[in-house]
């Protein structure tokens, strides 16, 4: 529990308070006033101004995920758990370079792969990513 917990504190701090600042800015919008107007349920309001804040915050959470993994190197080494974190560590510390270049290519690549999976999702969530 304890790694998870020091792993992820600060990326949760980052995201929460970019996400409370995008909401705010959306129900500050004049559609969410035009949306009580037309007497939208307010569950229906809601999941509009979710549409409308989803995209800043998706495309901060790619970012973070490259700050997880980067984290996860230390987090591994300092608890000792087995992971391709303590596998690049070992790798730096035997100078064993193909072992490291093939964990660099491997995290590399899921970091890539990540981001084009929020980028795809942001394209899905809001239409005027699509252009």
């Amino acid at each position: 529990m304890l790694p998870v917990i020091s792993l992820s504190l600060i990326p949760i701090g980052i995201i929460s308070r970019l996400v409370r600042s995008t909401v705010l800015e959306v129900v500050g919008q004049e559609f969410t006033g035009a949306l009580k107007a037309k007497g939208l349920r307010r569950r229906r309001i809601i999941s509009h101004i979710v549409k409308n804040a989803a995209p800043p915050a998706l495309a901060l959470m790619g970012l973070q995920f490259g700050y997880l993994l980067g984290g996860s190197i230390l987090v591994e080494t300092v608890y000792n758990w087995p992971g391709a974190g303590q596998l690049m560590n070992l790798a730096i510390f035997r100078r064993d370079i193909p072992v490291l270049q093939a964990t660099v290519l491997v995290l590399s690549f899921l970091f890539v792969m990540i981001n084009l999976a929020v980028d795809v999702l942001q394209a899905v969530i809001d239409p005027r990513m699509r252009r």
